[in-house]
This record gives structure tokens, C-alpha cells and sequence, in this order.
């Protein structure tokens, strides 16, 4: 009996023990806000995805599964009906049943909630409550990469009767609960005891605020920080090469781009965008700039990215006779352009190696650094020349990317190189249209090979995410990107 008790009691201190662990990571900004649906920004994502869930998730293998939905069916093309988990509740105790969903998609769909996220589901027309696990979600017309934008960080499910009171008091169903936000200073997330998967064994997480990446890197080296992620490509080799810790690098959702504005006369002549293409270098900004922490750009979106063209040749690559030669067919001398970029250091390092290349066939070239609000205004104006972006196809599914940046309903909108071609609009339209994957990946096919060809933008390269970390941590899993930190398996010994 003594023996019995005993061991109870250890048990009882181990787990108490584990649910006690501390981890510890940085973000680089104060997130703005912690309601999903009032944001776009990956620091505020970085914890939503602990705090909230979505209906589906995508899989490390990029597939699609259920996160809340516990099963789906198409009732039609434009019919969804999805059957949710039964017993699931938010942090305040409130059910998520079919009627908590559907309030959270219509709060997200209503223009006066001003989400910035909308449009990823502006498809869904109506969501239908059926019983209180299940609800049909309609769409105007078949909507192929539903289940895929349902995956979306702004597609977490949030209870509505807590109103502009979740942008700092976050309520939601997932591993993780807020126990204190320091403006400025840390967010401190705890184990959520009736998490419905079970709590995780790590009992906080600490989130330091810590805008300085060489600031962040003394921490993780004297173990003020016990996971890093984003570390710049000197730091990272250095890192690597330190057995105290474990680094990767994985290829992500990203992709970096140099976009043109085709309806500026300067840049309307194709050959004179077939230039600036031959001009680049894009082996030189790898294994210089990045320390080959990237892969070669070709289509825009990276072989990560269901439907991604990535066996598509380069049409334009690095030869500047060429391009000085394209640059004389046209008429185009004496050229000067503005390239627009935000602030960000990986950018404006990027513009001043574009700067370099550029000129050495003739092309001179200013470099505008706004911040970012200031960038995305500049960017709709139609005196834009040249612009740099980093993209993330969140989804994983081509249509996030492709249609955005490519259909001209998007102007104005994402599609900031004013690109207008009826065909592509057409296949854009057929992809979104049918659930059959091997029709879509042929239409995808084709709107890739023409972009590319028409060459409204250059993909300079899909950048490598790294981490860092100490033993410590064991058995997370990081979903193709830094935000997408899954600790629910994850483990941390002291």
C-alpha cells in the first residue's frame, strides 16, 4: 500500500514537473493585436496559432487534415459540409459547436469587422448551421482551394461575444491560453488543461520581445532563449558549426520577388523587362548575399506549393550582353528606375545588389524605402516602377499566389504589376472552378509558363527559414514556417 502510494505520489510531481517547463523564444516586434481576424501580421500569427484554431491545418507534408473539422463531405460543388470535433470548448468554457463556427466566419466575412484577411474567404456566401456539430459552408461558385483558406491563420475560429475585447484578452480552443502580455516586453502563454488533444507536456511559453537580431542571438548563446528562428546566414553558419546546438534549414512557403509595373511606359515593352531579367544574377545573391540559404527562383511560387511549375526553365537567365542587346532593340537608353521596397534588412541588402547588377548594363537605379504602410500605398499609385516583395503562399495551394498576383480582377489589389491577360484570367478561373487536381495542375501549368514568359515579375529566389536551438527542446514540429510552431508534442528537459 505504502509502495502504491509512493508511486502515485511520483507520478503525481513528474507530471506536475513537465507541466511546469518554461520555453523560451523571441519575436522581433510587438504583435498588434492577438485577434486573428483584425490582422495580417506574422507576429501576431506566431501566437494566435497557439491560442486559436482553424477548421483544417496543413500537414509538415503539405497535405490537408482536420484540425477542428473531425470529418467533410462535398454535398455539391458549392456545398461543404464539415462535422466538427464533439466536446471542443474555448479557454472561457463556452462550446465550439456548429453555431460558435458559423458566427466566426460571418464575423470575419462582415466588411464593418474591416478584416485585412477577408478575402482569403471571400468565396463562402453562407454557412449553415445543421446540427450543433455539423454546418454547410456554401460558395458562390465551386471554390477548389476551400479546405485550403479555411487552413488560413485568419480562418481561426474565435468566440464573437468577446468583440474587440480578443485583440489583448485572446479566447480560443487551441494548446495555448495568454496568462500576461508586457506591451513591448514579453507574451506568456500557458498549457491549456482541457485542451481537447490532450494538454502539452510544456506547461509555458515565454515569447520575448526583442527587436534586435544581434540582441536575440547573445540570448540564445547564454541561454536566455532556447529557440530561434529567422537567423541571418552569418549567424546561422556560425551556429551550425557549434555542437551545443541544433540547427536546420528548410525550405518554407516564401518567395522573393522583383515586380514590375507593366502598365508604366517604362516598363511596357517586354524586352525591356526581358533585360532587367538577363541583368540579374541570381546565383551571385545566393552564394554571396545568403550564404546559399535559398533555392534559384524560376516560377513564383516554390516547389513546397501544391501545382508549383518548379521543372520550368529558366527563360531568362544571367547574361548581361543580352540583356544590354534587348535594352538597344527597344530604344530603351540613358533608362532610370525606382525601386520601391519596405523596411526590411533582407530587402534593402537585396536592392543594393539589384542597384549593382542593374547599372552594369545600363540601368540606373534609385531605391525608395518607406515603411510599410507607406510601401502598399506607393504600390497602387500608377507612377510604380519597380517593386520588391516577400510572399508567402500560406496556403500551399497555387491559387493563393497565382490569382492574386495574376488575375486582373486584382487590380488594383495584390496584382501590383498591373498584368492583365485574358487567358491567364480564364485559366485562373477554370482552377478555381473544378475539384479535379490533375485539370487544375494543367491550368497552374499554363499560367505559369506565360507569366514567365511575359516576365511582369522576376523570382529572385525562395529563401531557406533556419533554426536554431538547444537540446533541451525536443519533438516540436514547424509547419513551413516560423509561425506555425506545433508544441503540443514537444518536449523540454532541464
Amino acid at each position: 500500500m505504502r509502495r502504491t502510494a509512493l508511486l502515485v505520489l511520483v507520478l503525481v510531481v513528474t507530471a506536475f514537473a513537465a507541466a511546469e517547463g518554461r520555453l523560451t523564444t523571441a519575436i522581433g516586434s510587438n504583435p498588434p493585436t492577438l485577434d486573428p481576424q483584425k490582422t495580417f501580421n506574422g507576429f501576431s500569427f506566431a501566437i494566435t496559432n497557439q491560442v486559436y484554431e482553424t477548421l483544417f491545418r496543413v500537414t509538415p507534408e503539405g497535405e490537408i487534415e482536420g484540425l477542428l473539422a473531425a470529418s467533410w463531405e462535398y454535398l455539391d460543388p458549392s456545398t461543404l459540409r464539415v462535422t466538427l470535433r464533439d466536446g471542443v470548448k474555448f479557454t472561457d468554457g463556452t462550446a465550439l459547436g456548429a453555431a460558435a463556427v458559423k458566427a466566426s466566419l460571418e464575423r470575419l466575412l462582415d466588411p464593418a469587422t474591416a478584416a485585412p484577411g477577408r478575402f482569403v474567404v471571400s468565396a463562402i456566401e453562407a454557412v449553415e448551421v445543421v446540427d450543433d456539430v455539423t454546418l454547410d459552408i456554401k460558395t458562390g461558385e465551386p471554390f477548389a482551394p476551400l479546405l485550403a483558406h479555411l487552413a488560413h491563420p485568419v480562418a481561426a475560429i474565435v468566440p464573437v461575444a468577446h468583440g474587440d475585447d480578443l485583440a489583448r484578452n485572446p479566447v480560443g480552443s487551441g494548446p495555448y491560453e495568454l496568462v500576461s502580455w508586457e506591451q513591448s516586453n514579453q507574451l506568456l502563454l500557458t498549457a491549456n488543461p482541457d485542451y481537447w488533444g490532450g494538454a502539452p507536456a510544456i506547461g509555458e511559453v515565454l515569447y520575448r520581445i526583442i527587436p534586435e537580431i544581434s540582441t536575440q542571438l547573445v540570448e540564445l548563446r547564454s541561454g536566455g532563449i532556447d529557440i530561434l528562428f529567422n537567423i541571418p546566414p552569418d549567424a546561422f553558419e556560425t551556429l551550425a558549426a557549434d555542437t551545443k546546438f541544433e540547427t536546420r534549414s528548410y525550405l518554407g512557403w516564401g518567395s522573393m520577388m522583383l515586380g514590375m509595373n507593366t502598365a508604366n511606359p517604362k516598363l511596357s515593352d517586354l524586352r525591356v523587362r526581358q533585360a532587367i531579367a538577363h541583368a540579374i544574377d541570381k546565383s551571385l545573391i545566393i552564394d554571396e548575399f545568403l550564404r546559399g540559404l535559398a533555392e534559384p527562383g524560376v516560377v513564383p511560387i516554390p516547389p513546397t506549393v501544391r501545382f508549383a511549375a518548379s521543372d520550368l526553365a529558366e527563360p531568362y537567365p544571367y547574361e548581361p550582353d543580352t540583356a544590354k542587346d534587348l535594352l538597344a532593340e527597344a530604344g530603351a537608353t540613358g533608362v532610370k528606375l525606382t525601386l520601391d521596397i519596405y523596411q526590411n534588412p533582407d530587402l534593402e541588402a537585396v536592392a543594393q545588389v539589384l542597384q549593382f547588377m542593374l547599372s552594369e548594363v545600363g540601368i540606373e537605379l534609385t531605391i525608395r524605402v518607406q515603411e510599410y504602410a507607406a510601401y502598399v500605398e506607393q504600390t497602387e499609385k500608377d507612377d510604380l516602377e519597380l517593386y520588391a516583395s516577400s510572399w508567402g503562399t500560406v496556403t500551399l495551394d497555387a491559387d493563393y499566389t497565382l490569382y492574386a498576383f495574376f488575375h486582373s480582377s486584382e487590380i488594383p489589389g495584390n496584382n501590383t504589376s498591373r498584368y492583365q491577360v485574358a487567358a491567364v484570367d480564364a485559366l485562373l478561373d477554370e482552377a478555381r472552378a473544378t475539384p479535379d487536381d490533375a485539370i487544375r495542375a494543367a491550368a497552374y501549368r499554363d499560367v505559369q509558363e506565360m507569366v514567365l514568359a511575359d516576365v511582369p515579375m522576376v523570382t529572385l529566389y525562395y529563401p531557406l527559414s533556419t533554426i536554431a536551438k538547444w537540446p533541451v527542446l525536443q519533438g516540436e514540429v514547424v509547419r513551413f514556417s516560423w509561425i506555425n510552431l506545433d508544441l503540443r508534442q514537444a518536449t523540454l528537459s532541464r
